[in-house]
């Protein structure tokens, strides 16, 4: 949003949240603020992709509201993922490029691939659909997730506890988790 070209530039608001439920919040509070003057607040165009967590329209919306502080949220779905073909044959090639390594890492952005990436992995029991579940100690592969929705996805689906969970979902905050992950490790 900030890289549109925009005279009065845009009004951005709440980009230092990190996370869905911190956002609803901070927009509770910020609208509240915003149309204290108002005799009624407009809704929130909310655009979503096609998998992803209610937490932010929940919360605004929460019947447990006081009708003056709850927030309509008309959703629009304006993305959605996809594997592609060659994804797991390509991810199959990078691994053996760097199975010599001490330590890898997988970062998982979206539950789209994560089925495919278990695969090349060799951590899906065909049988199950489960992940396969090895020494946690004993491993030189590990996996980080942007969020709590692939995090969550990953957990429920295949039964895959992910190494790190990044805190805000940004590659600022993957690496801040891997590296406080590596820093309990060693």
């Amino acid at each position: 949003m900030r890289s549109i070209p925009q005279i009065p530039p845009l009004n951005i608001f709440g980009a230092q949240a990190g996370n869905g439920e911190a956002l609803a919040q901070y927009i509770l509070d910020h609208y509240d603020q915003w149309y204290r003057e108002a005799s009624a607040k407009p809704p929130l165009l909310f655009l979503v992709g096609e998998q992803r967590r209610d937490i932010i329209p929940k919360t605004l919306m929460d019947p447990a509201l006081s009708e003056n502080r709850r927030i309509r949220v008309d959703e629009l779905v304006v993305y959605g993922t996809g594997v592609m073909e060659s994804f797991e044959q390509d991810f199959k090639i990078r691994l053996r490029e760097t199975e010599e390594r001490s330590m890898r890492w997988v970062v998982v952005f979206s539950p789209t691939g994560c089925e495919s990436m278990l695969r090349a992995l060799g951590l899906l029991d065909s049988g199950t659909g489960r992940a396969k579940i090895g020494d946690k100690l004993e491993r030189d592969t590990y996996v980080a997730t942007i969020g709590p929705t692939t995090r969550d996805f990953l957990r429920n689906t295949f039964g895959l506890e992910p190494d790190v969970c990044a805190e805000k979902p940004s590659p600022e905050g993957i690496e801040k988790s891997i590296r406080k992950f590596l820093d309990n490790k060693l």
